[in-house]
C-alpha cells in the first residue's frame, strides 16, 4: 500500500511540475512568480500502535508541537517547496524531524487572499523510549500526505498561511518481539511566508 502510494504521489509531482514549468513560462510575466521563504509552527497528533503479537494492540495519540522552515516558489496557480519541520512535546520522543517536498495548487479568491490544496511526500527521522525497554528506537522512513487552507496576504511581500496537513507514515520498529507502527500524524499549522519576486 505504501509503495504504491508512493508511487502514486511521484507521479503526481512530476506531472505538477510540468504545469508549473508551462504555467510560469507561458500564461504568466515574470511579476507573478516569486520565491518565498517560510517560518512555520504548529500542533499535531501522532497516532502510534503497539504489538508484541499475543495481547490486543493498543494505540497511543502523541501531542507533539513543531517549528519549521520552507523554501519555494509560487505562481499565481502554484506553489513549490523543500521544508523541514522539527518536533517536541512528547516524553516519550527524544526528537523527531520531517524533511520533503510539497506542491500546492492556489484558488485565487481576489488579489489578497487564495485557498489551495497540495501533495506532499518526505522522510521522517525519530528515536523515542519505550517504558521497561533500556535502549531507545529509532525510524527513518518516507511518508506521503496532503494539506489544504488559505493563504491570506498581509503585506505586499508577507503571506499568512493557516492549514491543516495528514502525513500518512505505515512506518514500524520491531524489537524483542515488540513492534511499534507509527500510523497517522494530523497536523494545524500556521506560517508566515516572505515573498520575493523573480528576476
Amino acid at each position: 500500500m505504501k509503495n504504491r502510494l508512493s508511487k502514486v504521489v511521484i507521479s503526481a509531482l512530476l506531472v505538477t511540475n510540468s504545469l508549473v514549468a508551462a504555467d510560469w513560462s507561458g500564461s504568466h510575466s515574470v511579476d507573478n512568480v516569486y520565491s518565498f521563504v517560510g517560518i512555520e509552527a504548529g500542533a499535531n497528533s501522532l497516532d502510534v500502535e503497539r504489538n508484541n503479537g499475543t495481547d490486543p494492540a493498543v494505540t497511543d495519540s502523541h501531542d507533539l508541537y513543531h517549528g519549521g522552515l520552507k523554501v519555494g516558489a509560487q505562481s499565481d496557480s502554484y506553489r513549490i517547496y523543500l521544508n523541514a519541520n522539527y518536533y517536541d512535546g512528547s516524553d516519550s520522543f527524544d526528537y523527531m524531524t520531517t524533511y520533503g517536498a510539497g506542491i500546492q495548487y492556489l484558488f485565487n479568491f481576489s488579489n489578497t487572499m487564495n485557498a489551495f490544496i497540495g501533495l506532499n511526500a518526505g522522510v521522517a527521522n525519530a528515536k523515542f523510549f519505550v517504558d521497561g525497554e533500556t535502549t531507545s528506537r529509532t525510524i527513518s522512513d518516507p511518508y506521503v500526505g496532503g494539506e489544504a487552507g488559505v493563504n491570506v496576504q498581509l503585506m505586499e511581500n508577507i503571506d499568512l498561511e493557516v492549514g491543516a496537513r495528514i502525513l500518512s507514515m505505515d512506518i514500524s520498529n520491531t524489537k524483542n518481539d515488540i513492534t511499534y507502527t507509527f500510523d497517522n500524524m494530523i497536523t494545524g499549522y500556521a506560517s508566515i511566508n516572505f515573498k520575493y519576486k523573480m528576476d
